[in-house]
């Protein structure tokens, strides 16, 4: 018996159009820099989708290669992460939810001719239709940054794990994957991030009760890299904690070794070797000596050491 899976979102509601001539005149600016908006981010995903949907044929491919031998390792576990969160992102369908977004301030009739969708737009949805999309694109932008959180994770975890010279073959292209993944997702909330704002500015010029919505997430990082300080005065020793002063490197000087005082500092430096050196020579030898000024005693002779000399 099949299992059925449980949605991921609620379904749509029913798709209700009015004519463009019942929307005040003032208002139609404000859709149509929207939709244009809409058009070009668009385009924007197209090569994204495509170049994510070949990274994770990959990762599925070295999946099943390897699940079976690497299942205990720990870094493994990564990698069946990554494949879960591409595989949701996929699922969202991104770019068929904004084109049937752009599609429904066309008649039905126009849908058929994808020329006459390039001329301006006759109808526009109900608001509760564009809600539902605000909403999605909402929650699919948040899915976006967590992917982004772990791939950054992951990629972590790989080098960590390049380290012990294992596999090494295969978890250096699993951190190339990781690192992809990583510049595209972060394309890719780029480009939700400018839907969400012209969809909501829709939503708002045509039901302007939705002013109270607001984006439930931030904008995300560029990147989780680690921001080293510009200035350390001081340094920790990591045994102790020790507060130590380090000189600047840039203020660092070394000894001109043609000078005369550099001369002086490095002979007398030899000076003082060398006669280390012979002090513990003369330690030695003395320790030595009264091991050498033993006698050894005379055996005794019998009578047939006497016949054989």
């Amino acid at each position: 018996m099949p299992v059925s899976s449980f949605p991921r979102s609620r379904k749509p509601p029913r798709l209700t159009r009015a004519a463009k001539a019942s929307l005040d005149q003032p208002l139609h600016s404000t859709i149509d820099a929207a939709l244009k908006e809409l058009k070009t981010c668009a385009r924007r995903l197209q090569p994204v989708f495509a170049t994510f949907s070949d990274e994770l044929q990959i990762l599925h491919r070295l999946y099943y290669k390897g699940k079976n031998q690497h299942r205990p390792a720990l870094f493994w576990r990564r990698v069946a992460e990554m494949r879960r969160y591409g595989d949701r992102v996929q699922e969202l369908s991104l770019l068929s939810l904004v084109d049937s977004l752009r599609y429904s301030f066309f008649g039905e009739d126009l849908q058929q001719n994808s020329k006459l969708l390039k001329g301006s737009w006759t109808h526009y949805p109900d608001p509760s239709s564009v809600s539902f999309a605000l909403e999605r694109i909402g929650g699919s932008l948040a899915l976006v940054q967590k992917m982004h959180e772990r791939l950054a994770h992951a990629y972590q975890s790989f080098v960590l794990a390049m380290q012990t010279g294992a596999f090494i073959q295969l978890i250096l292209t699993l951190a190339g994957i990781a690192s992809r993944m990583s510049s595209l997702v972060a394309e890719l909330a780029e480009v939700l991030e400018l839907i969400w704002a012209a969809v909501h500015r829709i939503l708002l010029t045509l039901d302007p009760r939705a002013r109270s919505t607001r984006r439930p997430i931030s904008s995300p990082d560029q990147s989780n890299a680690i921001e080293m300080p510009k200035e350390l005065p001081t340094d920790i020793y990591e045994d102790t904690g020790v507060s130590i002063a380090r000189q600047d490197p840039q203020n660092a000087r070394l000894p001109n070794p043609y000078t005369n005082t550099a001369h002086e500092d490095m002979h007398a430096h030899s000076v003082e070797s060398v006669e280390v050196e012979r002090k513990t020579v003369a330690k030695r030898v003395a320790v030595n000596e009264p091991e050498r000024r033993r006698v050894k005693k005379k055996q005794k002779r019998d009578e047939i050491d006497d016949i054989f000399g």
